[in-house]
């Protein structure tokens, strides 16, 4: 079987995870499947090497009474361990949960009791006592530690060490895929994929073995090679993540792709400038942080080096403008690749970006300014757009050096149809969605409809043709004047500062907008050093008039591009990082609308004069 030979997801309908795996192996024995760094050494794992690891994982489950539909839970950080567990539950017949490592243990809790999860893996010792202290460990029959140098306190039959699990002689790959393939169908469901969150508990997405495959399939449409070439991708997002685990368990079985996993995620920005990635996917503020180590780096050099980088800058965007309108000068070409070659290349080096050949993003907005920012460098950094419910994409910018602020076109696949209703909805259909919310049939029924996927998001066609991504449906603020708006778009001018890393936009009910600012810290405390010595922390920001009076004039400018409805009244700098610790933003840094309000709920009170409505209710009690 030779996966490079696939054209279309719809050809993917008789293919299951196990026959993929069987097939590599047998194509592709002695190759590299994937490398894992440990103790500062990277060790290559070839296809051979990886079936026999997933094989004798999966024979352990099935002994230990793992059956057929079965669902196991995998908690950890991103690791040769996470993917084998993975790969084995699917190839013995299991449904594989992913919960983020990041997760309190009442999201383990509702994880754990909403999946019915028999079995789970952990990543390290911490990871066992947020599963023990979540009060869901009494009904799972296994706790699995991955940690290869785990060594538990005492010996236990509900919490076992991967190697103690696995032990015993090596299971012969033939015989057992060869059973899995004639009981696998297609249509079996492989994993349940737990939405964000964001508007509420998370729901589980039930994806099948064509969900998976067909959505991994898409992706090897989006540039040259990917679909034979080894690409090189590091695995830095949580794989309970649909991108990190298309990009570590899914994609490699149809295309060439070569996941890369560090000691750590914590390790990515080091892992990144080692590997030298060139096929990476992250969601925008990944590109926001690694543009902000690059702009200090330039900031920091000599007179000489910054004049030469202005100088740079200003024949990148001539010759940008040219090649986005389809004029060709030679000598500005020529003098781009120069300035590319001996500027641009040594400054993505900073940030292992310097082979990068297939640069995306995904998961949120891309601000204009920023992708431009990084088209000027030379990287032709595009956008995608898709779901957990449709595993893959089916929007993508495929053009060279693609217009800022689109999602771009319906992928070339054409088993995948995108339509927009009326009221500007986008509507999905193909091989590779979801087939319903696991134990959530009203859900189901509102999100599926005679085939189609209701994405919930607002979008625009543009007379080119190309997409733009408005806002979540459910999240458009209705004002008290009557007006209705998109906070997503109004937070993404207001990001487009290289000051601001996120801003949440309020004003639902309410007279006029105002916004709450996360600042970036990295751009920020470089720029404060020299004017506020009393800034010391990120906590101290807040309250620096001089920050204050930056972001002022960051705000104002984003103003100045949005209609009046739309622009912010006041804001608040926060003083603290959002994050998924604090509980207001998703593991791949997605607000939660709901608990952000409720958490800065005393800052919000701040920014309206609400002596209007104490009056009315003070008369209303008399």
């Amino acid at each position: 079987m030779n996966v490079e030979s696939i054209t279309s997801g719809a050809q993917l309908a008789g293919m299951t995870v196990p026959k993929l795996l069987n097939a590599r192996r047998l194509e592709r024995p002695d190759m590299v499947a994937f490398q894992q760094k440990r103790r500062g050494e990277w060790a290559a794992v070839t296809w051979a090497e990886y079936a026999q690891k997933v094989v004798n994982l999966a024979d352990a489950l099935q002994r230990a009474g793992l059956q057929r539909g079965d669902r196991v839970a995998i908690m950890g950080d991103a690791s040769q361990e996470w993917l084998i567990a993975d790969m084995a539950t699917i190839c013995a017949g299991g449904v594989m949960v992913g919960v983020y490592f990041t997760s309190s243990p009442e999201e383990v809790a509702y994880y754990l009791s909403d999946s019915g999860a028999s079995f789970i893996f952990v990543g390290s010792e911490n990871q066992l006592r947020i599963v023990l202290s979540s009060g869901q460990s009494k009904n799972v029959r296994k706790i699995i530690v991955l940690d290869p140098e785990w060594k538990p306190a005492s010996e236990s039959e509900a919490v076992i060490s991967l190697g103690r699990f696995c032990a015993g002689p090596n299971v012969v790959v033939d015989d057992f895929l060869s059973a899995q393939i004639a009981q696998a169908d297609a249509k079996d469901l492989t994993s349940i994929g737990y939405t964000s969150g964001t508007t509420g508990n998370p729901k589980g997405a039930m994806l099948t073995h064509l969900s998976i495959l067909a959505g991994a399939h898409v992706v090897t449409t989006f540039g040259p090679g990917m679909r034979s070439d080894p690409h090189r991708v590091v695995v830095h997002l949580p794989m309970s993540h649909t991108v990190a685990r298309a990009q570590a368990t899914t994609l490699p079985l149809v295309s060439g792709i070569v996941p890369y996993f560090g000691e750590s995620t914590a390790d990515f920005a080091q892992t990144i400038k080692e590997v030298k990635p060139t096929f990476f996917m992250a969601p925008p503020r990944f590109y926001q942080r690694f543009a902000a180590q690059i702009l200090s780096k330039v900031h920091s050099g000599t007179e000489k080096q910054q004049g030469d980088y202005q100088l740079a800058m200003e024949i990148a965007r001539k010759a940008l403008d040219d090649r986005k309108a389809g004029r060709g000068d030679p000598f500005i070409s020529a003098l781009f690749s120069t300035c590319r070659d001996r500027i641009f290349l040594p400054l993505l080096a900073e940030v292992g970006f310097d082979e990068l050949k297939v640069p995306f993003t995904a998961s949120a907005a891309m601000p204009s300014e920023l992708m431009t920012l990084w088209q000027l460098w030379g990287l032709q950094l595009k956008e995608c757009y898709g779901q957990t419910e449709m595993v893959g994409a089916n929007l993508v910018q495929m053009a060279d050096w693609p217009e800022a602020g689109t999602v771009g076109l319906p992928v070339i696949d054409k088993a995948w149809e995108t339509a927009v209703l009326e009221d500007n909805e986008m509507i999905v259909r193909g091989p590779g969605l979801f087939v319903g919310y696991w134990n959530k049939p009203e859900e189901t029924k509102f999100a599926l409809r005679d085939g189609w996927l209701y994405t919930g998001d607002i979008v625009e066609i543009g007379p080119t043709g190309l997409f733009k991504l408005v806002d979540r449906k459910k999240e458009i603020i209705n004002t008290s004047n009557g007006k209705s708006v998109s906070p997503t778009q109004i937070e993404n001018e207001i990001r487009h500062s290289p000051y601001i890393s996120e801003a949440a936009v309020i004003g639902e009910g309410k007279k006029y907008l105002t916004a709450l600012i996360e600042v970036d810290a990295t751009a920020t405390m470089n720029w404060v050093k020299t004017r506020d010595p009393q800034v010391r922390q990120y906590s101290d920001l807040a309250n620096s008039e001089v920050v204050v009076r930056l972001i002022e004039g960051e705000v104002a400018k984003a103003n100045s591009r949005l209609a009046r409805a739309e622009q912010v009244k006041a804001f608040r700098i926060l003083p603290e990082e959002l994050s998924p610790e604090n509980g207001v933003m998703t593991p791949t840094r997605k607000k939660r609308r709901k608990q952000l309000m409720e958490r800065y709920q005393p800052l919000i009170d701040t920014l309206y004069d609400e002596s209007e409505d104490h009056l009315i209710k003070a008369e209303m009690k008399m």
